[in-house]
């Protein structure tokens, strides 16, 4: 699938609207193509079935884990599409080969399995924490010999040149752990991946029957660390660029109404950054922020058009989309930006529990909402 293909027209009208305020054109105007006539929208039964868009963040994508875990041990929901980003790929491509393969329960097993394997393979990372590290500043890297060391190392040589083969081992972990194959024929679970094309950075979304190792690979692919993936003669880096994580097309495409959005950055930070170090962190927190945030307003506002005008059938999807959130909250910005390079299984338990407790807690607050209203207030967009 090309960048063009209509998956990713309201990435354009998402540009549009935010940077002039001009409502997109209705669906039924522009070339896209219509919807076919047997196509209709399946509903679930309320309560039931959830679309969950993960975000990337590295190691602390172990904070997903633990929601995704708490949420399969509870199975009050079901799970009926999945969208990600780096981290959040990961953990989509995962959880939906162990519910194909045999259920909840193996989708369980396989996450922790997978979890527990990267951080085998940290032992060979260069930013492991040393015993110094860990005495004093435990899993928060920032600051550290550590810190400076890869910084200046990702600032003087490309990974063409420390890596000039490509060596990647998650290429092998991820080729061990998902039947690439049975996940594309699959029809029990939709897939929406984003990489970012690196000649105009705008967001590829791999669907289901595009998921192979190298979209994975692509969507995960940090510039600083990892060489571009080629895919169909194009280049990709990391998706956390441009659609951290892809919630459009799980509106467009999905059959449920609710979405269930699992945030691993904080939406909000009231402390002022003023050391260097501070200062990088947030501009990182920031720039893989930014998409989330695009198409947050970009919902909004063709729910506020489909209210407004005579609705098209892409704009009524917008207006019944009912969104929810677990999110960490605060809860991993004390372990420091690096700590996300840091795949250590103390580490990623820490993280996963938190997932687990946050999950916890919107079971017994919010899961009751699913299927009836929104528990997650969108962010106020001003009228046009």
């Amino acid at each position: 699938m090309h960048i063009s293909d209509p998956l990713n027209r309201p990435w354009r009208w998402a540009q549009r609207l935010i940077s002039t305020g001009e409502s997109p054109p209705d669906a039924e105007q522009t070339d896209r193509p219509a919807i076919p006539p047997k196509r209709r929208r399946v509903r679930a039964k309320a309560g039931n079935a959830v679309s969950l868009a993960l975000q990337g963040g590295g190691a602390h994508g172990a904070f997903t884990w633990g929601v995704l875990d708490r949420l399969l041990e509870d199975g009050s929901l079901r799970i009926e599409a999945l969208s990600g980003a780096s981290a959040g790929a990961l953990n989509a491509v995962i959880v939906a080969n162990g519910l194909i393969n045999g259920g909840p329960e193996a989708a369980r097993e396989e996450l922790a399995q997978f979890w527990r394997r990267i951080s085998t393979q940290s032992i060979f990372m260069p930013y492991r924490a040393t015993f110094v590290d860990r005495i004093f500043n435990g899993w928060n890297l920032d600051g550290t010999g550590q810190h400076f060391g890869l910084d200046m190392a990702t600032r003087l040589m490309s990974p063409y040149q420390f890596n000039p083969f490509d060596h990647n081992p998650l290429r092998t972990l991820l080729e061990q752990s998902v039947d690439f194959e049975r996940l594309q024929r699959n029809r029990q679970i939709k897939l929406f991946i984003a990489a970012t094309e690196v000649s105009t950075g705008q967001a590829r979304i791999f669907r289901t029957a595009e998921i192979t190792a190298d979209s994975v690979l692509a969507s995960a692919a940090l510039p600083a660390i990892h060489h571009a993936v080629e895919i169909d003669d194009l280049h990709y880096w990391d998706g956390g660029y441009s659609a951290n994580p892809p919630l459009i097309p799980l509106i467009e495409h999905g059959s449920a109404d609710d979405i269930l959005l699992i945030q691993i950055d904080p939406a909000h930070e009231q402390n002022l950054p003023v050391t260097a170090t501070e200062i990088r962190n947030r501009m990182a927190r920031l720039t893989f922020s930014a998409p989330l945030t695009r198409e947050l307003e970009t919902i909004q506002w063709m729910a506020k058009l489909a209210r407004r005008t005579v609705a098209s059938p892409l704009a009524k999807r917008f207006l019944a989309a009912r969104l929810h959130r677990i999110d960490a909250g605060d809860a991993l910005v004390s372990l420091g930006q690096v700590s996300k390079l840091n795949p250590e299984w103390g580490l990623l338990q820490h993280a996963h529990d938190i997932g687990r407790d946050r999950t916890d807690a919107w079971l017994a607050d919010n899961a009751v909402h699913v299927g009836k209203r929104a528990s997650f207030e969108f962010p106020a967009v001003p009228d046009a």
